[in-house]
């Protein structure tokens, strides 16, 4: 009998546990086939804690690299160089990244140096823009190119890297994980927590916030916190609830332009159970972030996308997400015809979730055993995710058009 695979899985981010938390699953489950040996850089330390106890994963190996304040320039040199040291002690026969963080890249760039194969969950996100999302675009970009297997979350990433040339035999579209992630906990009953502490039950919609990402911070942070203020102002029935994270460039602009606003409620950032329980029960979803755009979808939530421009255009496609950019006019605008025309709001809140089906994991299973055995095709077409037919004809990516003129202040 042939000896099980060591599969190296790093992460370090909370998004990045939560997105390979069902992979781990998967290859554990298969320990005939498979010895997965888990890496923590823990670049976000305390809330890749909150994660990792949620769903229990416990690392055979935490680098513990973070540090306050810490600069992309820093994080990169003590990943690349812990990742040097982690893989050099151990005997891996591939080395599994997920996305587009810091740690994606360093630790890619490290096996790569090692001569360890590099396998890529959720490759093939591409904006265009290196500066948007800042680091994340380039991050990913980066990681593409030392990778030997790219498993890709829908039809239109899988275009984006043939379109770089990347063989079609390296690709598998495989959905993405964080889709096998909210059906587990959906099953599971984990998504029933309560309404964060000082938030009432009374009828209220329920608009949730999160705006966090580095090309946000400064003006256009400014501009979000201002349309919240107005819609507050506009709609009696609304009530905001942003988690507001813990870095500074964030927390400070937050706190004092919506600090004791009637009916915003700015909260502690949430564990994952808690924040996918609001995002179950809330009327729609304000956000910059990537992982949102892909769970929302699941729990039929309309998405206003506070960036120019995004990797991950399938809802829009769609109809399940705009992007409207940083423009204080422009969000008041779109959030403001959701709340009062019914009909916007069901075209909106209406479809399957063009991101995956929860079968994710066990695809990328499949396809990491098949291609280590030198098998072609890695995974059989009719095997993999296939998307909408909508999605495979539409570019690959979309720009905020609207109200974008100039950052207001």
């Amino acid at each position: 009998m042939s000896k099980p695979l060591a599969v190296g899985v790093v992460f370090g981010t909370r998004p990045e546990a939560i997105k390979l938390a069902p992979v781990i699953f998967e290859l554990q489950k298969r320990s005939h086939d498979f010895h997965p040996v888990l890496i923590a850089t823990s670049q976000h330390r305390q809330m890749l804690d909150q994660v990792m106890d949620v769903f229990r994963i416990r690392p055979d190996l935490d680098l513990d690299l973070m540090q306050p304040n810490q600069t992309l320039n820093g994080i990169t040199c003590r990943v690349l160089q812990a990742a040097d040291s982690a893989l050099q002690s151990l005997s891996l026969n591939c080395l599994l990244i997920q996305g587009d963080t810091t740690t994606a890249f360093a630790a890619a760039l490290a096996a790569f140096y090692r001569r360890i194969p590099v396998a890529h969950v959720e490759a093939g996100l591409r904006s265009r823009d290196i500066f948007n999302p800042y680091p994340e675009e380039v991050n990913r970009r980066l990681a593409g190119v030392v990778t030997q297997l790219h498993f890709a979350p829908t039809p239109l990433a899988r275009e984006n890297l043939l379109a770089e040339g990347v063989p079609q035999d390296q690709i598998v579209v495989t959905g993405n994980t964080v889709v096998d992630s909210v059906h587990t906990l959906r099953k599971m009953g984990a998504l029933d927590c309560p309404l964060p502490e000082g938030v009432p039950h009374d009828g209220s919609k329920i608009i949730l916030i999160t705006s966090h990402r580095r090309e946000s911070w400064g003006v256009e942070l400014e501009n979000v916190c201002g349309a919240i203020a107005d819609l507050v102002r506009r709609f009696a029935d609304v009530r905001i609830i942003y988690p507001v994270h813990m870095n500074p460039n964030v927390r400070n602009p937050v706190m004092s332009l919506l600090g004791g606003m009637e009916r915003v409620h700015l909260i502690a950032p949430l564990d994952y159970f808690q924040f996918l329980s609001l995002l179950r029960r809330c009327y729609m979803v304000l956000t910059d972030s990537g992982g949102v755009q892909e769970e929302a979808p699941t729990f039929h939530k309309p998405v206003l996308v506070l960036r120019k421009v995004t990797e991950r255009p399938e809802a829009s496609m769609m109809g399940l997400a705009r992007i409207v950019g940083t423009s204080r006019e422009s969000i008041v605008e779109e959030a403001s015809e959701l709340l009062h025309d019914p009909r916007a709001y069901r075209s909106m809140s209406e479809g399957d979730n063009p991101y995956g089906d929860g079968l994710a994991a066990k695809r990328i299973g499949d396809a990491l055993l098949r291609w280590q055995q030198g098998r072609t095709p890695v995974l059989e077409s009719r095997k993999q995710f296939q998307g909408t037919q909508r999605e495979q004809m539409e570019p690959c990516n979309l720009r905020c058009t609207s109200a974008m003129a100039q950052p207001e202040v």
